[in-house]
This record gives C-alpha cells, structure tokens and sequence, in this order.
C-alpha cells in the first residue's frame, strides 16, 4: 500500500520508481558547468579590477594634533 508523499510547501511528491529517474543531459550539465566558469571568472575580473583602480587606504586621514583646524575643534 503506497503513501504519499509531501513537499515542504504541503504539495504532493510524485510518485516515481527510484530506477526510473533521469540524469542531467550531456547539454544541461556542460551549460551549468560554462556558467559556473563565467560566474567565477567575474567574480575574479571585478576583484581584480577593485584591488588595481582603489588601493587600501586609512579610511579617514586624522590630521596632526597640532593641526590648528584640529584644536580649534577639540
């Protein structure tokens, strides 16, 4: 007596042989890999791109403490 079967989301599974599913066509897996090479690849070029065109950096100059700017501010 087969049981159904339910999602996460309450909807029925449907029911299939385990011998009978279907692997990724030879298409669908060279497309997925193809993008996953173009996705690491932009995630180089940017980081690169960042690294080259904006050097690290204090994030704010201080200034000297004996800036008069400064000590008219302290």
């Amino acid at each position: 007596m087969p049981t159904e079967k339910f999602d996460a989301y309450g909807e029925v599974l449907p029911v299939a042989p385990r011998g009978k599913r279907e692997a990724a066509g030879g298409r669908s897996a060279a497309l997925s890999r193809f993008g996953q090479y173009l996705f690491w690849l932009l995630v180089v070029v940017i980081v690169s791109a960042r690294i080259i065109c904006y050097p690290a950096g204090p994030a704010f100059d201080s200034g000297s403490p004996s800036d008069p700017a400064q000590m008219v501010t302290r």
